[in-house]
């Protein structure tokens, strides 16, 4: 399962991210490098948990949507998630942040092992099991992780 997700690893994700500065400039988007890391790591957590979200796709699409999480097509550039709110910083710098993100991910694929039956609610693919949030993970971390020039398009 974990080939669904290959930038979880923590050596191959800490081979990206080492690239990382504070002042990386994105090619699109508001977000600074720590705010998106922080972003992805509230997410993976989210993943994990059994925190409640609205679910805001209708029901009827849901089953289209998550086939499109199985594709290897990427976010849209200008993919705005729907209840995504810019918060204050949650750590005091970028290293932090980026540790936390490691720690949260180790989190997720415990979570996940102890409990396989778990799953989560995304707002826009709804109730999400493992594969499904390895899948929606993979997209999102290439997403951002492509903004920061940290891999290629």
């Amino acid at each position: 399962m974990i080939a669904l997700f290959p930038l979880s690893q923590p050596a191959t994700l800490a081979a990206v991210l080492e690239k990382l500065q504070p002042d990386t400039t994105p090619a699109w988007g508001r977000m600074n490098a720590q705010q998106m890391i922080e972003h992805l790591d509230g997410i993976v957590r989210h993943s994990a948990s059994d925190e409640g979200t609205e679910i805001l796709s209708p029901e009827e699409t849901l089953p289209k949507l998550r086939r499109w999480l199985e594709t290897d097509k990427p976010l849209p550039k200008d993919f705005m998630n729907p209840v995504y709110k810019d918060r204050p910083p949650a750590h005091p710098d970028l290293e932090t942040a980026i540790r936390s993100l490691h720690e949260g991910l180790a989190h997720f694929h415990q979570v996940y092992d102890l409990h396989p039956e778990h799953t989560s609610p995304h707002p826009v693919f709804g109730y999400l099991d493992y594969e499904g949030w390895l899948r929606f993970h993979q997209k999102h971390f290439r997403h951002h992780l492509t903004q920061f020039g940290l891999l290629e398009e």
